[in-house]
């Protein structure tokens, strides 16, 4: 692949880096643009996705940084090269979760509603970063004999040595496929005014890719970290987010449920 568009002496542009860049403005323009059908104002958006933006990639670094933590405690100034690949969505999620909350907090905001509206835009970011992935070489699958594997022949791609030349799974493909498919689906809630509360299209983009997470981790060669219970660290906190988002969707679909019916008393009495 093209771990490296070009270089101009001691100036690289890195693939995965560029991919990053343009996942966070894409994202950032559409959750802008859905804002138009709601009371929530565009500004908002931008300045939370600066928030979203520090600290997404400072937890999406650390959990990478810990989870290969053998190679980062002897190279210590590479926990800095982000821009060489190297950031896990998980880390990235809990932190960008966490200064969500405390930014609708301060500023008195609706906090499902908003997660409502940004949570496409992420995944389509995702959909888009992961083709960063696959150019730099990183999240990389194991050996396969089916037709649409793909060789990594390129040395300075983040493939190990023993990899290069082999038929590998292009996990990167089958990650970005399914979350462009879901975007797609909670774009169609979205736009068709499916959603039926706050907070319902958030759970479902989170129940939906930690399912897929869970079992493309099979399929990854890479480095997966120590094991948790005889599971991979992403398919632990996978299994985490699913049972933690069905709970609080079937909360606030309890919560609508009796709000409704609440209502409904109320007109009768009337």
């Amino acid at each position: 692949m093209f771990p490296e568009l070009f270089r101009i002496g001691p100036i690289t542009l890195k693939t995965y880096g560029l991919f990053v860049a343009i996942a966070f403005l894409v994202g950032i323009n559409y959750a802008k643009k859905q804002t138009k059908n709601s009371y929530i104002g565009g500004e908002v958006i931008l300045d939370l996705f600066l928030w979203l933006l520090v600290s997404g990639l400072v937890g999406a670094r650390i959990l990478y940084v810990v989870l290969n933590w053998e190679f980062y405690k002897t190279n210590l100034v590479e926990v800095f090269y982000i821009w060489s690949g190297g950031l896990v969505f998980y880390g990235g999620l809990v932190f960008g979760f966490l200064a969500g909350v405390i930014y609708a907090i301060k500023r008195k905001l609706p906090l499902w509603h908003i997660a409502d509206i940004i949570a496409p835009g992420i995944l389509l970011g995702v959909a888009i970063g992961r083709i960063g992935c696959l150019a730099a070489g990183c999240c990389y699958g194991k050996p396969t004999n089916l037709p649409w594997g793909i060789r990594f022949t390129n040395p300075a791609s983040l493939v190990p040595e023993n990899a290069l030349g082999l038929k590998l799974h292009p996990t990167q493909i089958y990650e970005s496929l399914f979350c462009f498919l879901v975007f797609i689906i909670l774009h169609f809630l979205t736009t068709r005014r499916h959603k039926k509360f706050d907070g319902e299209i958030f759970f479902i983009s989170i129940i939906a890719y930690s399912i897929l997470r869970f079992f493309i981790e099979f399929l990854r060669w890479d480095d997966r970290g120590t094991r948790i219970f005889g599971l991979f660290p992403s398919q632990f906190i996978s299994i985490i987010l699913v049972v933690v988002s069905i709970s609080l969707f079937l909360r606030l679909s309890l919560r609508r449920v009796d709000s409704h019916e609440v209502g409904r008393s109320d007109e009768q009495t009337k």
